[in-house]
């Protein structure tokens, strides 16, 4: 272990026993983080990353174990922690040894004098015995061996000296306490010493005062929450998880992993549930406090594009080994172990017409393969890679090694250090995916409409029942899709694009009127849809048919997979009568179950199989065949591939494609992943709070998109090349909410590109400041008090960053110097004038007054009209166009 190595993993080795023998969840993994860097760690799921993460943290639970291997972490902080707590010159960071604590005793394994352990035990007898810690602790020049530590050792350093992200927001904050109480948590544990439990004073202050926090924690939650971006900090410190939304609770677990500034932070798949807007957001966050916190960080994931972007070096995980590790650049340009060079070609890319899956799924954790364990899937396996333990060799830069490998620098290998778990030098990959008996596939020409939608909506009433409405009150509707106009032709593929709540999934269930459409026209080969009868409609649904997001939450676990895929035969009465041959309905279904099986790339030998005992590939092709059964023309596809690895992925988009060329199927693609979209898709809607706002072939959306938030959606895409540096728009804030939408524009309040009054001189990014500005006022999300506070920064009144600005000594009763700690930009003439004549109002209490004073100086075109999708080949719902008669020279 090196002096700049932070964090050090050797020979790990995690299983879980089961009664069919143990998991070898990971298996002799070597890595380690340096300080200020950040490493990837990705694979596809089960290959062991996440178990690797919570093995370096001591978090695994029964049945798992630690099964050999060590993690050593240079925790100097925690070791002069532990020399003060424990027995005196014991350990310090120059001095080798081990502390051992057992029954309130102790003893250095550096010396054997009976006489000297005797001493330092008598010295802080209370401090050893307080510590109720039995264990021992190994210390070498300052690093602690984490892996056999105590617990009360190890709650020092999670938390203290080592922070963890978790992957789903949602499940891992406790849904009884304010996000405040849960920031505290970490504070009083690593920063207060536990006080909440010293004495039963403390403990009734705290829990008489508000949210059970004291004043000194309560503020420091509240500047953690201002530091990762919480809008309105002061107030949203009461709330409680679920009222915030996906993005913002992300935020609050960055605080928490953050609150006492840890040397390593760990993050599990941070951005996996969040649209790829809110990912780039997150993403930033983390590369900004890193900067500003000087911290590693361990980032797990399995999107390529992420570490693209993110990382310094990355490891590539396979079935519980670490296959491959190196400089990410070098990674990327050079894979030299056959599983990193397939991962990267499973990925959709501009110019790829058929993607490259992986064939097979990852081996039984329980009995994996001799020699290297993905030789079974690995299309250049040779006999001696199926033998005996399989050694890293090196690669790099000026080496005649991997696919590719050429002078990406001048530096010899030794110092690039890129090594790979592979007997092959290298391996021939011209011919990699040009499998003969599969040709690409074009892009079906589009034909007449099949589809059209007017004037959709589906609103939904927030009253639970009949005693909401009568005791609640007007609770307000949901407007989930709120005026939608789609035209969907024979034989193409329509993409459905935008954030999470726009109102994607529930335009495609109301097509077919899985929910039942509040408003508007929806005619499928030219009949009504909304006009049908129950049993018509039941008809008419053999021909319109949905694969659902989820595969395992969509199947009947009860039913076997031949069940499953011939239940639609059942309820539509199919085949309608019994041929001359006598063969009997039900042996016609089976037959028909085994053809589309096979058409779906399944074994028909799976057919008495659950849902339990399938990959999740072969569980969204049973979903896949079951919409196939009844031959429809029309399938609403619902984020078909988001729940699933990118190798499997490109299975199940290949097979789509297949099956659309050879039926003659007609998409309407519903997803967030733009670069899916882009692969699979002849045009594209893009979505957001309710409406269309643009429409246009694929090709043109991506090389020209019109509308403000087209342009930030494709620009958060993060690019799996690490040479390419994406110039993002980032949003700020979240979707607002659709019970109440904004007037005019509904993306005005996020909008980089809001049209300022035509007497109005001003620059774009300062008018997006005074919008902000004003809609906070507005809203009543300004703090006061905060603003007359001199030793508050004006910008933290509002939830923003601190802003380097002046602070008066004394109450700050002006709004000269809270002008100009509220704005990054400087206003000038009238409209400073305005701004501060408004703050004046709000230091006086009187809130309607100032965002009247603002309103009249600043309305916008966009807040008084709602824009429409013009009638044109590449519309855009966008007063720029409008203004400027199509074209925009923003």
């Amino acid at each position: 272990m090196t002096a700049d190595e932070l964090l050090s993993l050797s020979d790990l080795r995690t299983q879980f026993d089961t009664d069919r023998g143990a998991v070898k969840a990971v298996d002799g993994v070597d890595l380690t983080v340096r300080e200020g860097e950040t490493v990837g760690l990705v694979g596809e799921s089960g290959s062991g990353k996440s178990v690797t993460a919570l093995s370096a943290m001591d978090l695994i639970d029964s049945p798992g174990r630690i099964a050999g291997g060590s993690v050593s972490f240079r925790a100097v902080e925690t070791v002069r922690r532990l020399a003060r707590r424990y027995p005196k010159g014991i350990a310090t960071p120059d001095h080798d040894g081990y502390i051992h604590v057992e029954a309130g005793t102790a003893r250095d394994g550096s010396t054997s004098d009976p006489d000297e352990v005797a001493r330092a035990a008598r010295e802080s007898p209370k401090q050893i015995a307080a510590g109720d810690v039995d264990g021992t602790v190994h210390i070498e020049a300052g690093r602690v061996d984490l892996t056999d530590a105590p617990e009360k050792v190890m709650r020092e350093i999670r938390g203290g000296d080592m922070g963890m992200i978790f992957q789903d927001p949602m499940t891992s904050l406790n849904p009884a306490l304010t996000v405040g109480e849960q920031v505290a948590e970490s504070l009083r544990l690593h920063r207060y010493g536990g006080r909440k439990k010293d004495s039963w004073f403390n403990a009734v202050r705290e829990a008489l005062s508000r949210s059970g926090l004291n004043e000194e924690v309560r503020e420091e939650a509240v500047d953690l929450l201002a530091e990762v971006g919480i809008p309105e900090p002061a107030q949203r410190v009461d709330e409680h998880p679920h009222e915030f939304s996906g993005g913002m609770r992300q935020r609050v677990l960055i605080a928490i992993a953050l609150a006492c500034r840890p040397q390593l932070l760990i993050a599990d798949e941070p951005t996996t549930a969040l649209d790829v807007t809110i990912q780039a957001q997150i993403l930033d966050l983390i590369n900004d406090l890193q900067d500003d916190l000087g911290m590693s960080v361990l980032m797990i994931t399995h999107d390529l594009g992420v570490v693209a972007e993110t990382c310094d070096r990355v490891a590539v995980m396979y079935a519980g080994e670490i296959v491959e590790e190196g400089p990410v650049e070098e990674i990327f340009q050079n894979p030299s172990h056959p599983y990193t060079y397939t991962l990267l070609e499973s990925i959709p890319s501009e110019d790829a017409e058929r993607l490259t899956p992986i064939e097979g799924n990852v081996p039984d954790l329980i009995d994996m393969p001799e020699g290297c364990h993905f030789a079974p899937r690995c299309p250049w396996a040779k006999p001696e890679c199926t033998e005996g333990d399989i050694p890293f060799l090196q690669h790099g830069p000026g080496e005649n090694s991997g696919p590719g490998a050429g002078s990406a620098s001048d530096r010899g290998p030794e110092e690039v250090d890129h090594r790979a778990k592979c007997i092959l030098d290298d391996f021939d990959t011209s011919e990699y995916g040009t499998d003969a008996g599969i040709a690409a596939t074009s892009k079906t020409p589009t034909g007449e409409p099949i589809l059209e939608a007017k004037g959709l909506k589906k609103h939904f009433s927030r009253a639970d029942g009949l005693l909401d409405e009568w005791l609640g009150g007007d609770l307000g509707t949901v407007k989930a899709v709120d005026g939608v106009d789609l035209t969907v032709h024979e034989r193409e593929t329509l993409g459905l694009v935008g954030e999470s709540g726009c109102g994607k999934s529930t335009t495609g269930r109301s097509i077919l009127r899985l929910l039942e459409p509040t408003d508007g026209t929806v005619v499928f080969a030219g009949d009504d849809v909304g006009g049908l009868s129950k049993s018509a409609l039941r008809k008419k649904r053999r021909d319109m048919q949905m694969i659902f997001q989820d595969p395992l939450s969509s199947l009947d676990p009860r039913q076997t997979v031949a069940a499953t895929i011939a239940e639609p035969l059942k309820i539509h009465d199919l085949p309608a009568e019994a041929p001359d041959d006598g063969t009997s309905r039900s042996d016609q279904r089976r037959e028909r179950v085994t053809e589309l099986m096979e058409a779906v790339g399944l074994d028909p030998n799976q057919r008495d199989r659950y849902p339990h005992e399938m990959s999740g590939g072969q569980r969204q092709r049973v979903g896949i065949a079951r919409a196939l059964a009844v031959d429809p023309d029309f399938i609403v596809c619902d984020e078909p591939v988001s729940a699933l690895d990118v190798s499997v992925q490109a299975q199940i988009l290949n097979l789509m494609e297949e099956l659309q060329e050879e039926f003659g199927l007609t998409y309407l693609f519903i997803a967030h992943d733009l670069s899916v979209v882009r692969h699979i898709c002849d045009r594209i809607a893009v979505m957001y709070l309710g409406e269309v706002v643009e429409v246009a072939a694929t090709d043109e959306l991506f090389d020209d998109p019109k509308h403000p938030y087209t342009r930030a959606l494709l620009s958060a895409i993060p690019t799996p090349d690490p040479t390419v540096t994406a110039d993002r728009v980032i949003l700020s804030g979240d979707v607002p909410s659709p019970v109440d939408p904004p007037s005019g524009c509904r993306f005005r309040t996020r909008c980089p590109s809001v049209i300022p009054p035509s007497d109005v001189d001003i620059e774009q990014e300062t008018f997006r400041e005074v919008m902000d500005f004003r809609q906070r006022v507005e809203e009543d999300r300004v703090d006061v008090a905060a603003l007359r506070d001199p030793e508050t920064p004006a910008a933290a009144a509002d939830g923003g960053t601190e802003a380097s600005g002046v602070t008066d000594t004394a109450t700050r009763t002006d709004a000269t110097s809270v002008v100009d700690d509220l704005f990054e930009t400087r206003l000038t003439g009238t409209n400073r004038t305005t701004v501060e004549k408004a703050v004046e109002h709000l230091l006086a209490d009187d809130r309607e007054a100032a965002a009247e004073t603002l309103r009249e100086r600043f309305e916008t075109v966009c807040e008084r009209d709602r824009p429409r999708l013009q009638d044109a080949p590449h519309p855009a719902a966008c007063h720029l166009y409008e203004q400027s008669g199509g074209d925009d020279d923003r």
